[in-house]
């Protein structure tokens, strides 16, 4: 007799709509992992004066395996997970603009520039003659790529000011998750684990799980931001269980 403590590498590979495999990720620190096999009874019961109330046959039922998962690993593939999001790349190229024709909002508000990641040197005319700008007159967000009148200066005339701005931006890479586009997410899973009280290896797998997020992901939490998962397990054609823990010895 043992207990079972265990401790693993968890691997997610998120299905395309056709089940197909994406790839796994992993190892993911998952902070929880559970299997639920629920099961309902059907019972058929008496009627009769001497008997009425007992149970003339019972069957039980098995129910769809739930499954919970939750992770705090948040690689790009996870956040897109709890987003129900898909997840794209980002390739700003660098390069230059030169007289491109904007309009400063008024009353000193911001206005985004179709590029982030500025170059420290933007300069202004403004549209009406062609008129060279102040760099004093206008300040800009160069991480973000906003610009706006600054109060008093040149262009704070208390209307849209018609101006042509040119700059130069620095190449942008990275992942963007398009949010909210998936009402479910497919997902295979593995687990390469350890029961920490014997030390034999266990391993589970889960052919497929449709799951969705069950909390807000707090992008201003005071803690580490927590995804998690819940959802069923499938029986697939040619799979003999829903899922599979094996106890190596």
């Amino acid at each position: 007799m043992s207990g079972l403590l265990l401790a693993g590498d968890v691997y997610i590979d998120r299905l395309t709509d056709t089940g197909n495999p994406t790839g796994l990720v992993g190892p993911i620190n998952v902070t929880q992992l559970s299997l639920n096999t629920p099961s309902e009874t059907k019972d058929r019961t008496s009627r009769k004066k001497e008997s009425y109330g007992q149970v003339l046959d019972s069957v039980v039922l098995a129910q769809p395996t739930e499954i919970n998962i939750a992770i705090d690993d948040q690689p790009s593939d996870i956040l897109a997970l709890a987003m129900l999001g898909d997840l794209d790349t980002i390739n700003q190229g660098s390069g230059s603009v030169t007289d491109t024709a904007i309009t400063l909002p008024a009353n000193n508000r911001w206005l985004k520039l179709p590029h982030g990641n500025l170059a420290a040197s933007v300069s202004a005319k403004l549209a009406a003659d062609d008129s060279a700008v102040s760099t004093a007159a206008f300040e800009v967000n160069y991480a973000l790529g906003l610009i706006r009148s600054v109060a008093g200066g040149a262009l704070d005339t208390g209307s849209e000011t018609a101006i042509k701005l040119s700059y130069s931006h620095n190449a942008v890479t990275g992942n963007r998750i398009k949010g909210a586009v998936r009402s479910t997410i497919r997902v295979r899973l593995f687990m390469d684990g350890k029961n920490l009280a014997t030390g034999t290896p266990v391993k589970l797998q889960v052919p497929e799980a449709v799951v969705a997020p069950t909390e807000a992901v707090d992008l201003f939490a005071s803690e580490y931001v927590s995804t998690t998962l819940a959802g069923k397990v499938k029986l697939l054609d040619g799979e003999t269980a829903p899922f599979y823990l094996d106890q190596e010895s």
